[in-house]
């Protein structure tokens, strides 16, 4: 027996009709058929009677139809958690604690789903870390602020970045591509080169205004890039890619986003290609226990990431 056999009597019970249960479940009245004669043989009993007129319900799947409401019921309940909607507790020796949080700003361009991106991204932290994670987009400009106010707890920049009032602790490396628009010569591509990139037009590459830019100068101080730009707005970035087709530097992040719709990430790869490090970033002041819990279990999935990435 599974939740779909139990959802689909209910279905049947309640609507009184094999053909109303399989519309109002989007499946076909051959599937509710035989999930309910699968049912009636594990109990080895009849659940309905069929006419006509419909179907009509036994006194056997009156007494199963309580259970099996309920059942569906909490099922839905588990299907649709969210974890930032309640208090959650992690149990201790002194009793039931609430779970401790930090805030986390990425410093990278903005994200499609981004919402959907960082849920996915805490719920993993949570259920391996039991450390409830809030992270949000932070423009470079405002970043330090942010820290230094208290609204975040860290960073996570591309590229190490250096301020005395910080702690900059690397968790790994990450591949580095280009973000191009979908109408791109290069969007099709499953990589480029650093010999596809030098061959390309002059002036067609740019990097956001970051803390440390570090792919950018990175790959423009082996004399790989032509003409370049700073980019400082996501209007800027926009207007960039598509009415001029020009390409972005872009580490290849551990997250199942892209940066925005009608774009690609295409990795680089081959003889010249770089990684960049991958950094949180912090205040110098004493952290809790709950920021080194994260910042080990980071490293391990960033190293993750790049190994998959180099595979």
């Amino acid at each position: 027996m599974n939740i779909k056999q139990v959802g689909y009597f209910v279905a049947v019970f309640e609507t009184k009709s094999f053909t109303a249960a399989a519309h109002q479940r989007n499946v076909t009245v051959q599937a509710i058929s035989k999930s309910i004669s699968e049912l009636e043989q594990l109990f080895n009993v009849q659940f309905f009677e069929r006419g006509n007129s419909g179907v009509k319900p036994t006194r056997a799947a009156c007494s199963f139809y309580a259970k099996a409401r309920n059942a569906v019921e909490a099922y839905r309940e588990v299907e649709n958690f969210d974890p930032f909607g309640c208090d959650l507790t992690v149990p201790s020796a002194s009793g039931a604690q609430a779970m401790p949080e930090l805030s986390i700003g990425l410093c990278v361009p903005a994200l499609d789903n981004d919402d959907k991106l960082y849920k996915g991204l805490s719920a993993l932290i949570m259920r391996g870390a039991r450390v409830r994670v809030k992270f949000c987009t932070v423009h470079p400009g405002i970043a330090q602020q942010e820290l230094e106010q208290g609204d975040l707890d860290a960073l996570l920049t591309v590229g190490t970045y250096d301020n005395t009032n910080d702690d900059c602790e690397q968790l790994g490396t990450l591949p580095t591509g280009i973000v191009v628009a979908a109408g791109h010569p290069f969007a099709k591509r499953p990589f480029v080169t650093v010999a596809d990139l030098s061959s390309y037009p002059a002036g067609q590459s740019a990097a956001f205004d970051n803390f440390n830019n570090s792919i950018f100068w990175q790959y423009e101080s082996r004399g790989v890039l032509g003409e370049t730009r700073i980019i400082d707005g996501p209007a800027q970035f926009g207007s960039f890619l598509v009415a001029e087709h020009g390409f972005f530097l872009n580490a290849i992040l551990p997250v199942p986003g892209q940066i925005a719709s009608g774009f690609e990430v295409v990795p680089i790869a081959g003889k010249g290609a770089l990684t960049v490090p991958v950094c949180l970033v912090s205040l110098k002041d004493e952290k809790p226990q709950a920021y080194h819990v994260v910042e080990n279990y980071l490293i391990r999935m960033v190293g993750c990431a790049n190994g998959s990435a180099a595979r």
